[in-house]
This record gives structure tokens, sequence and C-alpha cells, in this order.
């Protein structure tokens, strides 16, 4: 993308694009590393428990995990919610200055849910864990790309965030390159055409006769 982000202040959604992409590459990717996976819907029962249920309990654990280790670190969090681009995203926020170190890990701790629900599903063979660990990995991309940034940081560098923006007493480097955008856009694309390739809906026709056998 390329947006000049120096200056003490790193804005997440100056990459929105960037992370939604990546987001969309996680969930694909993800989903391919759970190939026992199978959900069928014949109810309302059944969207609610293998969609809505396991994108709650995602959301409620992933930022759940940021506060918990925030707090771990000795910073005080705060919870919100964002309703930019149209998208409605909760967050934690820590005022309180933290050093890079301590932020890469409340960063990146939400993997451990994504690792412990892929475990679980895999010994169990549960779609519910499978889907919890797709949708918690999906939703670490905005994660991927702070942790990043961070780590193109020195370690003792004060940095707070107050959600969807990171600030610091020092400037915030750009995570890459703009050519790295473009190449995720043709990443996607070439993902989309190799699924697309071999897809495959396979359709079962029961015939009923009304006729009565004599």
């Amino acid at each position: 993308m390329g947006e000049d982000v120096s200056g003490g202040e790193f804005d997440i959604f100056k990459y929105y694009n960037d992370v939604i992409i990546l987001s969309l590459l996680l969930l694909i990717g993800s989903a391919l590393t759970a190939p026992w996976l199978e959900v069928s819907f014949r109810s309302y029962w059944d969207t609610l428990y293998y969609l809505a249920l396991p994108l709650v309990l995602t959301v409620l654990l992933h930022e759940g995990f940021h506060a918990l280790v925030a707090k771990l670190c000795g910073a005080d969090v705060g919870f919100g919610i964002s309703a930019k681009y149209g998208m409605v995203t909760p967050y934690i926020s820590f005022r309180t200055p933290l050093t890079v170190k301590k932020a890469r890990y409340v960063i990146v701790a939400p993997i451990l849910i994504s690792i412990a629900a892929f475990l679980v599903s895999w010994l169990t063979r549960s779609p519910f864990w499978a889907l919890l660990y797709i949708f918690n990995t999906a939703g670490m991309a905005g994660d991927f790309l702070i942790l990043l940034v961070l780590s193109k940081m020195p370690s003792e560098a004060p940095v707070w965030d107050e959600g969807t923006v990171m600030k610091s007493e020092i400037e915030f480097p750009e995570p890459y390159p703009i050519w790295v955008s473009k190449g995720l856009v043709l990443l996607l694309v070439l993902v989309i055409l190799v699924i697309a390739a071999n897809f495959r809906v396979e359709v079962e026709v029961v015939y009923v006769s009304n006729q009565t056998n004599p």
C-alpha cells in the first residue's frame, strides 16, 4: 500500500485491503490443514452450532488472550468496538506503555488458541473445534501485520495501543514494500483459480415415483 506510517503512529486500517486479503488466504490455508472437516447444515441449530457459536467464541477467546497477556505484562486494558469501513471489529487497547518486546507477546498471544483448537480437532475430529481453529487463524491477519512492524523496532522502545492505532515515541517502520500488497492480491487470485478449477459439486437426485405398484 505504501502509506507513510512514520511519526510515532501506526494505523492498522491504512492496510485494510491487505488485512482482508491476508485473512482470506489464512482462512483457506487453515481450512486445507483440516481435511477431516465436514459440516452439513440441515437445521437452524446446525447453523448456530457450526457458524455462530465458534465465531462468537473465537472473538471472545481471541480478544481475551490479548487482554490476559497485556495484563500479565502490567498494562491497563480497555475494550472497544470499531466500525470503520462498515466492518464491526471488537478490540482491546492498552494505554499503559509497554516495551516492544512485551507488546509482541500481547499481539501473538491468540496463536495459542489456534494451536490448541487444531490439536483438539485433530484428536477428536470435531468440526466445531476445526472451525474455531480456522476462524481464529484467519482473524490473526492484522496481528501478523502488526507483529511484522514490531519486529523491525527496538525491543525496549515504548509502545501503547489505542485500539486501532498503535503509538510510540519513535517512528513506526512500514511493514513491507508496496510490491508485497500487489503480490497478496495476485496470490489470492491464483488460489481462487486453483480452487475453482478443482471445485466439484455433487448433486444427489432422488426420484420418487407417484405410481402405485400393481
